[in-house]
């Protein structure tokens, strides 16, 4: 899940640190975590400079004062951005520690959710919301190992979408469509249902069906049966993961 806020970032005894309450108000557990994420945007001069760099940082507290510190690679560094300046971030996932290591944990999975922000970014709230939502819940979901792949042409599929590459698009959607649909095929209930099983396996014949039609095969591909067709195989791919984490298929 991608946790969208506003910072503002400083540069204070030789570290780039922000102020994390935001953050740690809505999610306490993430106190003296590593957390991942994105550096949307920031605003400077009077306007909004889309920066889109992934950073790390380490959330803590010095006594009573939460703090946030970027660390390295820093992408604040190679772009040069000047600071004091306020950022837009999407924070993903956190680093935790267990028996077998350090594993990478979602902050949450399958929404978007956005905290304080100032005025600066309201209109890049809405192209987000618009344009970037599934993106971002892409990044901060963990997958069912038989599914990463899946997850992979995913955003190949967004990517090559944006770039108005429709064909591709659509052959990266039936790639995931194909792969689900061979899962599937083995699969008896869903949530104990004989019944949303079979329906389910329906209608992901009926979209692979559909994606066939233009990309490298003949026919048409516009736009907006292209945007249609990834719609619907981002939804069923996040469906088909959560059945298969949450261990509700036989």
């Amino acid at each position: 899940m991608p946790y969208l806020f506003a910072v503002e970032v400083k540069y204070e005894n030789g570290k780039y640190i922000y102020n994390p309450n935001d953050l740690l108000n809505n999610f306490p557990y993430l106190e003296g975590k590593v957390i991942a994420g994105k550096f949307i945007s920031t605003y400077r001069d009077g306007k909004t400079i889309r920066i889109n760099k992934e950073f790390r940082c380490k959330v803590g507290r010095s006594g009573t004062i939460a703090i946030g510190e970027i660390l390295e690679p820093n992408p604040l560094k190679a772009i040069g951005s000047p600071l004091p300046s306020y950022f837009l971030i999407a924070g993903y996932k956190y680093e935790e520690e267990n028996d077998q290591g350090k594993v990478t944990l979602p902050i949450a999975e399958n929404i978007m959710l956005k905290g304080g922000y100032t005025s600066y970014f309201e209109d890049e709230i809405k192209r987000i919301l618009k344009e970037e939502e599934a993106g971002l819940i892409l990044e901060g979901t963990i997958f069912h190992p038989q599914l990463e792949k899946c997850a992979s042409s995913l955003k190949e599929a967004l990517s090559s979408f944006e770039q108005e590459n429709y064909a591709f698009t659509k052959t990266s959607c039936r790639k995931i469509i194909e792969e689900i649909k061979r899962l599937a095929s083995e699969w008896k209930t869903i949530d104990r249902s004989e019944s949303l099983c079979e329906k389910l396996k329906s209608v992901v014949n009926s979209l692979y069906s559909f994606a066939s039609i233009g990309g490298p095969h003949e026919g048409v591909t516009t736009r907006e049966e292209t945007e249609f067709i990834l719609k619907n195989t981002t939804s069923l791919l996040f469906y088909g993961n959560s059945i298969m984490k949450n261990e509700r298929v036989t």
